[in-house]
Parts: structure tokens; C-alpha cells; sequence
């Protein structure tokens, strides 16, 4: 801890108090000053499978929606933020949701879709240098997939549905390398009081068709007024429309074995940031519009445990 409170001390004149608040992949501390402002020193440890690339946006995009940095980071593992001051959007009341939707999904789009314009090497994870870990994104998809299914044996009919899919629509699945964020939560996506767009915690990225980005955002925005501004604003073709619902069953497969990993029980009451209707709810009804039914992923349940 004294490598810690040293670097703060370091970055931050007249520190008043400093508090440990978060500790899982990466370190955050509030730091409180003696003129009571709040900040938010982040060190970036990564311990989990993707490393935090926040750092990297800065320099890749408009820093309009990103958290104020408080001074120049010294290097790449720490930086302090300012304290925003707002609403996430999981905690707007149904009257702010309406007012500000075209707002957030315009914000959502831009920021997307000027991150992918960023091309990187290779696909799926990426490195400190924006290099990808596969060569191929097809076996990035099948591979992640893979280990979501064995984490999720628990729950039978969720660890076919993968393979389904791939059975399925593997043909009409693309490879694009672009630089794609995937963890757009209604947690961390922040409505300032000043009526700004904030994405606050975005530096897990991947290399991969920026659908992906999209499809993460639908895993948790998927029945609300937020999807139906989205997909009104996206235009998208038959096939598109397919791959995102793909891309929010996988994201949201993936999270529901995130959660397992870390000893949640009764996935099937799991309700998204921002939704209400649970994650089981939600994977269904896009299967079911990919002509994916209930029945059929019990039939194929059935098969693979038989063989």
C-alpha cells in the first residue's frame, strides 16, 4: 500500500484523505483534498483477460466523452480523474429516459463509430500495442464462446446455444478488425448534469466488427425505449439485424458467466443494469427471432449430452 499512497501523494497536492474503493481488476482510490475536492486515481494493474486500455482513448478519439483527467498521467498503469457529477443511465427515472434517448443513442453512435474507424492487428483481445490475439476471428468467436459454455455447465440449455448459432449463421458472420468497446452497460454510461455524455469505465476493447460494440449495448438495452432509438438510427440490413442479436446472445452469455465465475447463483433471475427483464428473458426472445426456439436448444441439450 505505500507504493500507493506515495504515487498519490506524488500526483496530488494536499491530499486530505485517500480511500481504497475498488480492487478487482484494477485499483481505484477516492482521494479527498484539503479543499475538499474529490478525484479518482485509477492504477491499471489488469489483472482480469482483457487489459484496460483506457488510457489509449485520449489519443484515438474526442475527449468529449470521456472522464476529465486531472493532470497528465506519468505513465501508462495510473492517472487521476475528476469526480463527475450526474446520473448513470440505469438510474434515470422513465421521464429522463424519454427526454434524453436521442441524446444518449446519438452519443452511443458517435463514439462507436469513431472508435472503429481505428484499424488494429489481428482480432479479439488486445495487447498494451492494439495487436490482437487470434489470426482468425472466427476461431476468436468459437474460442471465447467455448469457455463461456464450459463455465455455464451448469445450466444446460445455455451452453449449447453457442454452438447453435454457429450452426446456424456461422456464413454470414464477418471478420473486420476495427478497435470495438465491450462493456457499454447502462452502468457506464453516465448523463452529466451539464447534459453531457459520459462513457466511465471504457478501456475494455477488443479487435473485432464494431456490431460487436453495438451488441454488447443491446444485451443490456434490449426491450427498452433505448433499443428501439438505436435501431431506428442504425438502418441496418437483414443480416445485420441477425449478427447483432447474435452478438447480444454472446455478450450476454458471457456475463452471465462472468457472474458464475464469481459465485452468483439463480442466473436465470439476473436482470441487466438499466432492463426489466432478466438476461434469460432477453436470450430467449432474440433466439426465438432468429427462428432459434425453446424447444429446438432443448432438443440440441438433449443430443450433446447424449453423445
Amino acid at each position: 500500500m505505500k507504493y500507493y499512497i506515495e504515487t498519490i501523494n506524488k500526483l496530488i497536492d494536499k491530499v486530505k484523505n485517500i480511500e481504497l474503493i475498488s480492487e478487482t481488476s484494477n485499483k481505484v482510490f477516492k482521494v479527498t483534498t484539503e479543499s475538499n475536492e474529490i478525484l479518482y486515481v485509477k492504477f491499471y494493474e489488469n489483472n482480469s483477460y482483457h487489459i484496460d486500455l483506457e488510457l489509449k482513448l485520449y489519443n484515438l478519439i474526442d475527449n468529449k466523452y470521456l472522464k476529465e483527467l486531472y493532470c497528465e498521467p506519468l505513465n501508462s498503469s495510473v492517472a487521476v480523474f475528476r469526480k463527475l457529477v450526474g446520473k448513470t443511465i440505469d438510474e434515470l427515472n422513465n421521464e429522463e429516459l424519454i427526454k434524453y434517448s436521442d441524446k444518449i443513442i446519438d452519443s452511443l453512435c458517435d463514439y462507436l463509430d469513431t472508435l472503429s474507424l481505428t484499424k488494429v492487428n489481428g482480432y479479439g483481445a488486445l495487447d498494451n500495442n492494439l495487436n490482437g490475439k487470434y489470426d482468425n476471428f472466427i476461431n476468436f468467436l468459437k474460442e471465447r464462446q467455448g469457455s463461456t459454455s464450459k463455465q455455464l455447465k451448469n445450466y444446460r440449455d445455455l451452453t449449447v446455444i453457442s454452438d447453435i448459432i454457429f450452426d446456424e449463421y456461422e456464413d454470414i458472420i464477418f471478420s473486420d478488425n476495427s478497435l470495438t468497446p465491450i462493456d457499454n452497460n447502462m452502468k457506464n454510461i453516465m448523463l452529466t448534469n451539464d447534459g453531457n455524455i459520459k462513457f466511465i469505465d471504457p478501456g475494455e476493447m477488443i479487435s473485432a466488427p464494431i456490431l460487436m460494440g453495438y451488441g454488447d449495448f443491446v444485451a443490456h438495452s434490449y426491450k427498452t425505449i433505448l433499443y428501439d432509438k438505436l435501431i431506428k438510427k442504425l438502418k441496418l440490413t437483414k443480416n445485420d439485424e441477425k449478427l447483432l442479436r447474435i452478438y447480444a446472445i454472446f455478450s450476454s452469455l458471457n456475463i452471465l458467466a462472468f457472474l458464475s465465475k464469481l459465485g452468483v447463483d439463480n442466473l436465470d433471475s439476473v436482470i441487466p443494469y438499466g432492463n426489466t427483464y432478466t438476461f434469460y428473458n432477453l436470450i430467449f426472445d432474440h433466439l426465438e427471432n432468429l427462428n432459434i426456439g425453446r424447444e429446438k436448444v432443448k432438443e440440441y441439450s438433449i443430443k450433446k449430452n447424449n453423445s
